[in-house]
């Protein structure tokens, strides 16, 4: 059971997907109004007045194919444009509504690996200066070969916390932890 958690719970985060509950269902609360999201107040940008506003005081080539790009997106009122990401009513509907996937998926995964890399790599890095013959030394003066090493193998991280997690290596034992005050 432990090993099928961790093969979904992995899976997920690779994938970027989990299912969205919808209660707006009208079996369930046909007396209530809706609560769906519309984007009544967006209009096109190429139609909005401030936006084209703004747009007329672009000078340079690169603003001005900015703004043509920007043209084909929802503006509010403010003349700035919205994005909008609508929630997925099944499992795979984010695979079937793609077009945003550059906005806030691919942004949003790089940013998670590159954090994980880092408390990896310190994570690695404190564990191996504790089998050195002076750890409080290494934490103070970082042994440089020793953290390119560390960082080398927290690109792995994922596949490394998997493999620890299982293992049982991940978290520290009950019985190892120090707890202060009364319990």
């Amino acid at each position: 059971m432990r090993r099928l958690f961790s093969i979904l719970l992995s899976a997920f985060l690779l994938i970027g997907i989990a299912p969205a509950v919808n209660a707006a269902g009208e079996a369930l609360n046909a007396d209530r109004a809706s609560t769906e999201f519309t984007a009544s107040a967006l209009t096109p940008c190429s139609e909005n007045a401030r936006f084209q506003e703004r747009a007329s005081s672009a000078s340079t080539a690169k603003d001005i194919a900015r703004f043509e790009r920007y043209s084909k997106a929802s503006c509010g009122d403010d003349g700035l444009p919205h994005l909008i990401i609508g929630a997925t009513i099944e499992p795979f509907g984010a695979l079937a509504n793609r077009h945003h996937e550059g906005d806030i998926l691919i942004p949003a995964h790089i940013f998670i690996y590159i954090a994980g890399i880092i408390g990896w790599s310190g994570r690695e890095y404190l564990r191996a200066s504790k089998q050195l013959k002076n750890p409080a030394e290494n934490e103070i003066f970082i042994d440089f070969a020793l953290a390119r090493q560390c960082l080398i193998k927290g690109a792995a991280w994922p596949f490394e916390a998997n493999k620890q997690g299982r293992n049982g290596d991940l978290r520290e034992k009950d019985e190892n932890i120090s707890l202060n005050g009364p319990r």
